[in-house]
């Protein structure tokens, strides 16, 4: 249930924060699982959101371990089906905890659920395909080996920019193969490294063909709309400048800016109408008059970012 009320105001929230997202063969993510998204990386949990924004089904995936270690970052994070995976950089002590993560993805499939993996494991804030690691093919050939067989679903997604707002966004979505096509049961080891080499291959190839250059940062505003996008500008501009410099601030050399904002934005902006709401009303506004300009509020910012094409 939290999970579908995060996923609905994160709905909500990308329409107000990115002007167009473009999905290339929408109707894959429309399909059951057993299913594994394979994905390049480049904007950090930010991509996770898009991808399960335009997904039919709950979406489960990786996410890097290091981010799960405050309390509530680690309840949202998981609130949010996500399971942590640690790099060898993270501590080599929390290596043998990725094999829980890996049971719990298998587990994934195993129920008819849908899994989506950063196939690089690195997110770089770049629209290029990085090479890929060996994770995605683990989790699959454990997944075979018990008897489940997911489709595999390769996905590119491209930006027109990492650190501004109202961005457009590329998700170009290739076609589904069965997950037996490189892996079968009764492996003996010394094929399982081909196996998993063959997959990489074959889902470059995919990937590197979906590749698409992000859109131009240039946009065009219809000049009717002028008047409505000066008062959403004039009511938000205050509340959005000083989120924003406060998460530069705070990631500052880190690829985390997008989630970061989206992420603060999500929370802050419910609780800023509510504010907002007490306010008028403690001045005398009447409720109907109230009602409307806090309404208002969240219809003006999706047309701001709307309006810029």
């Amino acid at each position: 249930m939290l999970y579908q009320i995060l996923l609905f105001l994160i709905r909500i929230a990308l329409k107000i924060f990115c002007v167009s997202i473009k999905v290339h063969n929408k109707k894959a993510l429309q399909q059951k699982g057993p299913l594994l998204i394979v994905a390049n990386h480049p904007d950090s949990f930010f991509d996770a959101l898009v991808i399960a924004a335009n997904c039919k089904y709950p979406l489960s995936f990786l996410a890097r371990g290091d981010v799960f270690t405050k309390p509530w970052h680690n309840f949202l994070l998981r609130a949010l089906n996500m399971m942590p995976v640690y790099r060898q950089r993270e501590g080599k002590e929390h290596l043998h905890k990725n094999q829980n993560s890996f049971d719990a993805s298998v587990e994934v499939l195993k129920n008819g659920g849908v899994l989506l993996i950063f196939i690089e494991g690195t997110c770089l804030n770049k629209n290029e395909i990085q090479p890929f690691k060996k994770g995605a093919a683990r989790i699959l050939q454990q997944a075979v080996a018990q008897g489940v067989s997911p489709a595999v679903l390769p996905a590119v997604i491209t930006y027109n920019g990492f650190k501004h707002f109202g961005k457009k966004v590329f998700l170009m979505l290739g076609s589904p193969f069965p997950a037996t096509t490189f892996f079968t049961t009764n492996t003996k080891q010394q094929n399982e490294a081909s196996q998993r080499n063959n997959f990489n291959n074959h889902v470059m190839e995919q990937m590197t063909s979906l590749f698409k250059e992000p859109p131009s940062k240039k946009y065009k505003r219809p000049l009717y709309l002028f008047p409505i996008i000066g008062i959403a500008w004039l009511w938000h501009t205050p509340l959005y400048i000083s989120i924003k410099t406060f998460v530069a601030y705070k990631t500052k050399g880190t690829v985390f800016y997008d989630s970061v904002l989206f992420a603060l934005l999500l929370f802050i902006y419910p609780l800023y109408l509510i504010l907002l709401f007490i306010l008028l009303y403690k001045t005398g506004v009447p409720n109907f008059m109230n009602c409307l300009i806090i309404a208002a509020h969240p219809l003006l910012a999706i047309i701001y970012t709307q309006s810029k094409k």
